[in-house]
């Protein structure tokens, strides 16, 4: 793995282990936006795949969006986003 794969995955390891802690819809969709937002952190599959997140696939619109979101950061496009 080359140097900025392994530094992605490091600024992601934080929100992975506290993503077992996010077991209310809010958590889950709070922890996707500091994820999204945090500096050098640009990978997002392995945070995506975590129980807690997947649930929000059966969580109120308000949080399930940021579900959607992720998605999209992990493999979308711009035009996605839009």
């Amino acid at each position: 793995m080359d140097p900025q794969q392994t530094a992605a995955l490091n600024a992601l390891e934080p929100f992975i282990a506290l993503s077992s802690s996010a077991t209310s819809s809010r958590a889950a969709a709070e922890l996707i936006s500091q994820a999204v937002g945090a500096p050098n952190t640009y990978v997002f599959a392995e945070l995506l795949q975590t129980p807690n997140i997947q649930a929000l696939r059966n969580a109120e619109a308000q949080h399930a969006r940021w579900l959607r979101l992720l998605e999209i950061f992990c493999w979308g496009t711009w035009a996605d986003y839009q």
